[in-house]
């Protein structure tokens, strides 16, 4: 039960997985240009945009009880809009997030061996809503597609993923409550049964004083908006073991931390794993 909790959260904090392209990229291109959905400054959402991250060394080192939990870290990430779409009263935005994994390591004799992931995710947005798909890295600053786990439901009954005052983070503090339904599909072909359940999540977000972001590229943020989000949540199996199943409670104290740049994206993240990523190029229409 901890152990599927782990990989609930891993996937939706996506609390919450590889890439054979490189990204085309700009490296330390300018801020956007065209107008993003929704008018988010934070993330400028516009068709072709792609953000590429790569892994730097955490200040922190990883709990101890997480060592074994903890999915691999993606050696890179790349992240781009593939479409904005008007629907109803929201703006719809459809992002393809590629994930590479080092699955052996290099040796002497033979090259590394890299694995794909590709995760499509969304982000829905209006004036008062700004909704991330639990499986996006932006959610919480961890890559989705862990263990092949997927949601087919997620409802959310207080505020929103990021609560934006004129496309910025704001001062106030603000609580996401999300209660989704995640499913694992087999590999095709073998008759495997997988788990599935409900998953749920409080998101506490707090806005702390902006920061300066040097990033391993040689690019500064200055004055960087830095978002600080503390989740509690569980796990219920839709098919428990037990005939008398109590829920798996996630970690105490999960944190991530989340810098931002207006006009550019985020740009620097650090997540409960110790997995700490930074922007190291960028394409901006």
């Amino acid at each position: 039960m901890r152990t599927l909790a782990m990989f609930a959260i891993a996937s939706a904090v996506a609390v919450s997985g590889l890439a054979t392209r490189s990204a085309v990229a700009v490296p330390n291109k300018p801020g956007a240009k065209a107008t993003a959905a929704c008018g988010v400054k934070v993330l400028p959402l516009v068709t072709g945009n792609t953000w590429t991250y790569t892994p730097i060394s955490a200040p922190n080192p990883i709990a101890v009880e997480l060592v074994k939990l903890a999915p691999p870290q993606a050696r890179q990430i790349v992240i781009s809009v593939k479409s904005i779409e008007s629907k109803g009263g929201d703006t719809v935005a459809t992002l393809e997030e590629k994930l590479t994994y080092e699955i052996v390591a290099k040796t002497d004799k033979k090259p590394a061996v890299m694995s794909e992931v590709v995760v499509n995710t969304t982000i829905i947005c209006n004036a008062k809503k700004f909704e991330i798909s639990p499986d996006s890295f932006f959610f919480a600053a961890e890559p989705g597609g862990f263990r092949e786990l997927t949601f087919d439901k997620v409802d959310r009954s207080k505020d929103t993923s990021w609560k934006l005052s004129a496309g910025k983070i704001g001062d106030a503090p603000w609580r996401e409550d999300i209660v989704a339904h995640f499913t694992r599909q087999p590999v095709k072909g073998s008759a495997a049964k997988l788990s599935a359940g409900k998953l749920e999540l409080e998101r506490s977000f707090t806005p702390e004083l902006p920061e300066l972001v040097m990033t391993l590229s040689g690019q500064s943020y200055k004055a960087a908006e830095k978002l600080a989000l503390i989740t509690t949540g569980r796990v219920t199996l839709d098919e428990p073991a037990s005939p008398n199943p109590v829920p798996s409670e996630l970690p105490k104290n999960w944190q991530s931390k989340i810098w931002l740049k207006d006009d550019v994206g985020v740009v620097q993240t650090l997540n409960m794993y110790a997995h700490m990523y930074q922007l190291t190029s960028v394409q901006l229409n």
